[in-house]
Formats: structure tokens, sequence, C-alpha cells
């Protein structure tokens, strides 16, 4: 009979995809494991405990160290006081608590008399391996045998001419020269400012905003960043306040404001535009905003704050799926949906960022590839001449170099082919790296940021949105922005004098086969969210789109769990979240997987699976 393993994440917290990553190395070696739901009570722990009668007790807690401590005391102490450390056998049993290092050291501390083995999240997925086999007392033949099929997982085959091209690029120590002052016309249109340098390079753009208690730190970095024309488009890195109460100072004071510059009214909105108005003209757009997002739209226009940049705008986030915002999801999606409109309306190029969101959930890539289905169709249906498409590199960060190529060349070839040829629309690649993929070592990240701007490249972007270097440690200062722009300009350069051999990439049979089964799973996914739609009726593809941009037939692809992902954690769209199990397959690509089997399964097993509940 094989040994039993309980795994349960305390509290309320409901980050279950180390319990994921637990279960497949314990399962691999041989354990039956019994995974308990998260929010499990005591009551509900202590019962399972006696009735399952496992061998080892596995606890995880991956948000404050504090709390967690106090959760794990909890449990603890209830398992001692009703015996039930020991076996009925008078074994002892093995107890186990992962979580963030500072966590793990709590506990460790606090709960020494326990002897409880403690997981640290760790950045090399590796080391956590071996830290579980040795709790589980695994030595024998299972253990290279697990470490080696971890090690495929977790370390897929990489285009190894990146590596070296990257260490080029950081030896070279000479700063990039100023770009080009744009035309008249470039300034104000962000496609003519493409035209202007692409395909020679693509534009280049960034997050930028400055937190604290006025909107004067961000003007003088502008001022810096704009001076030393290394930036096409600033992209205003909004504060929470900002995006939530513009226009209403009433209810800042006694707020807490997180995240980046507060501006509060359109005076200081045409403060941070004219901060730009020089070197070499970046144009300057905000953030989005969570609430009156359509009437903000309105009020850039007056500050200049969208001439010559386009806007983003998400589909199913920044809303109470997420806790961005506090606008029910439904109403938000239909805000989202007009906000495109309205954008439409002044002749404005719009990004939907919503798959990199997905992404960050560790959605399957399948379910990626359709949210750029998604995405379109409601850009098409807004009328949406130039349509933007944001393709994230590195994210999550255990993606792999073909998994990250075959997902967004099958994005963009599903994006193209709903398209009706009767319409006239152009697709503009923006890519970017994962702001997870960094690595606190500056000197390493400065590697990472060359290297994912290379492999970025093979997909020819219009557009390379920097995320600087330094962003594991802090948020990016004028003077990180200008360092990291000089790095990514020269892979710019050494790409396209390597361009011919690192080309051929895009052509190898196993991008070409994963490209064609997303192609395949996205496209069954998206018909069974075009049959939620009362108005379906079985067309081509090209009239997809009708059906596909409609606000209550989106809502009803989260409700019936259509569009779901593991790291969604919100009422009511929890439930199908802890039915929706993804995992990481040899290559580093993202798929559905049967959580008893953990083998991977089609978007039509799953959506089945969802049905029989």
């Amino acid at each position: 009979m094989n040994k039993r393993i309980l795994i349960a994440t305390l509290a309320n917290d409901p980050h279950t995809q180390g319990l994921f990553n637990f279960t497949r190395i314990a399962r691999e070696a041989g354990f039956d494991v019994l995974s308990l739901s998260p929010g499990s009570t005591a009551e509900e722990i202590l019962e399972n405990i006696r009735n399952y009668d496992p061998e080892f007790i596995g606890f995880s807690y991956r948000l404050s160290p504090e709390i967690g401590l106090e959760h794990m005391s909890h449990i603890i102490h209830r398992i001692s006081e009703n015996n039930l450390l020991i076996r009925s056998n008078g074994e002892k049993r093995e107890i186990a608590f992962a979580g963030l290092p500072a966590t793990v050291e709590l506990v460790f501390g606090s709960l020494s008399d326990y002897h409880i083995t403690g997981i640290k999240q760790s950045a090399e997925p590796l080391d956590s391996v071996g830290i579980v086999l040795d709790y589980l007392g695994v030595y024998d033949e299972r253990r290279e045998k697990i470490i080696k099929s971890a090690r495929e997982r977790l370390t897929p085959p990489r285009i190894k001419e990146l590596d070296s091209l990257a260490e080029l690029v950081t030896g070279d120590v000479s700063i990039e020269p100023p770009l080009d002052i744009p035309s008249d016309h470039a300034k104000k249109s962000y496609t003519a400012r493409i035209r202007e340098v692409w395909p020679g390079r693509p534009i280049i753009r960034t997050h930028y905003g400055e937190p604290g208690e006025t909107i004067a730190p961000t003007i003088t970095g502008i001022e810096k960043i704009a001076e030393a024309a290394v930036i096409d488009e600033i992209s205003l890195g909004s504060s929470d306040l900002s995006q939530r109460y513009y226009n209403e100072p009433d209810k800042w004071s006694h707020k807490k404001n997180d995240g980046g510059v507060p501006y509060k009214n359109l005076q200081d909105l045409l403060l941070l535009r004219e901060a730009a108005r020089r070197g070499n003209y970046p144009s300057v757009k905000p953030y989005s905003h969570v609430v009156n997002m359509e009437s903000f739209v309105d009020e850039c226009i007056k500050a200049g704050m969208l001439t010559g940049s386009h806007q983003a705008v998400p589909l199913f986030w920044f809303n109470k799926m997420d806790g961005r915002g506090p606008v029910d999801v439904s109403q938000s999606i239909k805000e989202h949906i007009s906000t495109v409109k309205k954008l439409t309306g002044y002749n404005i190029p719009v990004e939907m960022n919503d798959p990199n969101h997905w992404s960050s959930r560790w959605a399957s890539d399948a379910v990626v590839v359709a949210d750029y289905g998604l995405i379109a169709s409601v850009m098409i249906a807004c009328g949406v001449s130039d349509m933007v498409l944001q393709m994230q590199f590195n994210k999550p960060k255990e993606t792999g170099d073909y998994g990250d190529i075959a997902k967004f060349l099958a994005s963009l070839e599903l994006v193209k082919k709903l398209i009706p040829a009767s319409m006239s629309i152009n697709v503009w690649i923006e890519a970017r790296t994962g702001i997870e993929h960094f690595k606190p070592d500056l000197e390493v990240a400065r590697k990472q940021l060359a290297r994912s701007t290379l492999l970025q490249m093979l997909l020819n972007p219009h557009a390379l949105h920097l995320v600087s270097y330094c962003e594991a440690l802090y948020a990016a200062k004028p003077e990180d922005i200008i360092q990291s722009s000089s790095i990514i300009r020269k892979a710019v350069k050494v790409y396209h004098k390597n361009k011919e051999d690192l080309q051929k990439y895009i052509n190898i049979p196993e991008i070409k086969e994963r490209k064609e089964y997303l192609l395949k799973e996205a496209m069954f996914l998206l018909r069974e969210i075009a049959k939620l739609n009362p108005e379906y009726d079985k067309g081509s593809i090209s009239t997809m789109y009708r059906y596909l941009s409609d606000g209550d037939t989106l809502y009803e692809s989260l409700k019936r769990g259509y569009m779901s992902a593991p790291g969604i954690f919100t009422e009511p769209f929890r439930e199908n979240a802890l039915l929706t199990h993804t995992d990481i397959i040899t290559g580093g690509m993202i798929n559905s997987i049967d959580p008893k089997s953990l083998a991977s399964i089609t978007e039509e097993k799953r959506i089945q699976y969802l049905l029989r509940r």
C-alpha cells in the first residue's frame, strides 16, 4: 500500500500552484496524495487526518509571514491537542510547511519542538524538488528519475545563440546615441512614429511614475528621460488613488496611495505632458483607470495626453475579479468595450492588455491564445483601425523560448484569421519582458533584459515595451530607464546582424507543431464561447467576432469557467478556478491537466469536465 500524504493551504490562502507542484513530485515517487480545498477549516483538516491517516502532512501559506506563523501555530497545536501527531500504529507523522523564506524561518524558529520540515519558496524550482524529496525520504533510484523529469519541465530548451549574443550586448559598455527627433507628423501619430523608424528598430515605450505626495518628482524624471532621447512613448504609472478618484480630491485624504505618480486633475495631466515637450518629444499616456474610464479618455484628449500615443484597455480585469477596481465584472467588461469605442472615435490606436493577466494567473497557453481572439473580436466590432497586440514574454517566468514563440505566433495568426477580408485593420506587435523574469542580481538582470529582447525580436515587433533590469529590486528611476534603453537598442542592432541565423527558429518542428496545436485548441474554445451568445449562428471564422464581442457572452464565459485560470481567487469565479488545473510541460509550455493523473488534456476535455460537475 502506498504511503499517504495530506496537503492543504492554511486559512484562506488561495495560492495552490505549489500544491500542484508538490503533488506531481509525490505521485511520481509513488505516494497517494489528498489535497484539501483552499479555505478548509481546522475541523475539516482534523477530520481528514483521522479518516485518511496520512504518514505525511504538508501545509502551505504564501501571504504575510506573521499571519502565516499564527495560522501554522494554531493548526499544529490543534493537531497535537487531538493526539494526531502520532498515527494509530504509533508512527510519528512527518509535518512540513511551505511558504516564503521569511515565513518558513518564523515557523521553523517558533515551532522547533514539532520538528517541522521547512520548504522555502525558491527562485530555482529544482531546489524545491530536492527539498520535497528529502522530506519524503526518497533517496533510491526514483530520486534521479524525478529530478530528471523536473529538469526537463523546468529548464526548457533554449535558443543557445541568444545566450552568447546577450553576453555580447552587455559586454559593450558604450552608450547608445540619442534617438532621432521625429517629424512633426510623427509627434502627433503613434503609427507614423513607428513607420519612420521600423523595421530598422521598434519604437520604445516604458512605464514611469514616481510615488510621492506630489507629481513634482515625476515631472523632473520625464524631463530627464525626454532630454536623454531614449524613449518614444511614456506610459504614466498612475497611483492607485489616481486610478480610482481622479477629479475627486476630497476622497484622497487618509487613504493609502500605492503605485506611481499621484496626479489628481486635468492641470496635473497638462503639466506631466508638458514635461515631455523636449528632447525627442516622447508621447505621454496614463495607465488605464479602474472607474469612469470613458470620461477619462476625454480628459486625456484635453490634456494632449494621447496625442502621438495609443491607449491600453483591459477586457476582463481591473475590477473586482483582480481587486484592482471596485466595479462588478459584468459592468466592467461593458465599460471597457465602450471605452474602446470611445478611443475609436478619436482615432486612437488601441491595445487591450488582457492576455498577460491570464498568463500571470497560470492560465493554459490555449486560454491565453483564445483571449487574443476575444480582444481582437472586441476591437474589430468597435471599429478599431490600428490594433496593438501586447505580447509579454517570460510570463510566467517558467515558460521557455519555444513555448513563448509558439504561443505568440499562434495568437497573431488567430487574430488575422478573425479579421474579415473586407476590413482594413492594421495589426501592430508590441513585445515586452515579464517583470517576474528578472533576478535581483543586477548584472544577471542586464543579461536577461538583453536576451529577452533578442528573443522578442523574432516576432519583428513594431514596439518594445521596456521593463528596466532593476525592477526585481525597485521601481525604475530615469537613470535606470536610460541605461536599459541603451541595452535593448544594442540588442536590436545585434539581432539585425544575426537575423538570418536566428529566424530559422520560427520554423523548427517543435514550434510549428505547438503553434498548430494551440490554434486548434483556441479555436475550439472560441466556438464554445460563441455558442453562449443566443444570436450565434454557425458561419465562417470571419463572422465570429460578432458573437465574441458581446459583453454578456464574455461574462458568461467567466461564469461557466470557459475562461479560467488557477490563479483567480475571487468569488464567484474561484469555484471554477479550483477546477482549473495547469502545469508546465516539457518545452516550457503550459497545458491544462487532469488533476488526478496530471496528464495534459485538451480544451474539449476540460470543458466536458466543467459541464459534468
